[in-house]
């Protein structure tokens, strides 16, 4: 081997060990600081999909009120779209409900026995989810018009929470629907409870849950959903409820 072709291999075999003998790469004393944060964050894996608005909001600081992708418990085959609102001050999430109208997502106190005035209807557009547990605030009537006064002794109902049905006639003449079709929700089996005196009334699963027909009603009596079977919400209209409704991610 003649003393170039020597030269050449001694130059080539310290280029390639120099970076472990100094711990340092030749010019990366020329990279700027840019630099280094691209080559690090390249390095380091992605953050996980947001589960709540609150991370959306952590993310991008300043974000508005409207639709977003979650992803529950952060699965990336869990995905979803929430409405975040509040998002300037403590964000919360709502499902928009794909079929709103005289007869879908509906609650109602229908007048008449010892219930004077006219039924008391509540229709929704959206509801309020905990995006951690899927158990939806039946009393949040946020996104919700409501119409009709009834009465239930001495207090005035002008409102009902979701998925409720109720009347005071001595039959299940109250009414109320569930739709969440065109959501990847559906309503978790037996979740319904009747109370009240003398009570009545139904809940009929369709569409795989994503539909529940509600009939309720007694002297006076009601049909409501149950955070647990021994659970019973008292009067349930007005704003009375809490987080209550189980759903399940059925995509």
């Amino acid at each position: 081997m003649n003393s170039l072709a020597l030269a050449s291999r001694l130059a080539l075999c310290l280029a390639v060990l120099a970076p472990f003998a100094t711990g340092c790469v030749a010019g990366d004393a020329d990279l700027d600081d840019e630099q280094v944060g691209e080559a690090s964050e390249a390095l380091s894996p992605p953050p996980p999909p947001p589960a709540s608005c609150l991370d959306i909001r952590s993310a991008h600081p300043g974000a508005p009120d409207g639709p977003y992708t979650l992803n529950i418990g952060h699965d990336p085959a869990k995905p979803w779209t929430a409405f975040c609102r509040n998002m300037a001050t403590t964000p919360v999430e709502f499902l928009s409900l794909q079929h709103v109208g005289p007869d879908a997502n509906f609650s109602q106190y229908t007048a008449g026995g010892a219930s004077a005035g006219t039924s008391a209807r509540t229709q929704f557009s959206k509801i309020r989810i905990d995006p951690a547990t899927l158990l939806v605030d039946i009393s949040d009537q946020t996104f919700s018009t409501s119409s009709g006064t009834t009465w239930n002794g001495s207090t005035a109902v002008t409102s009902m929470p979701y998925g409720v049905a109720m009347s005071c006639d001595d039959t299940a003449s109250g009414v109320g629907n569930i739709d969440l079709t065109g959501t990847p929700f559906a309503v978790a089996a037996d979740e319904f409870v009747q109370g009240g005196y003398d009570n009545s009334g139904s809940a009929t699963y369709s569409m795989g849950g994503r539909v529940v027909s509600l009939t309720g009603g007694g002297y006076c009596g009601w049909t409501c959903a149950s955070a647990s079977p021994s659970s019973e919400t008292y009067n349930p209209f007005n704003q009375t409820g809490t987080f209550q409704l189980n759903l399940v991610y059925a995509p």
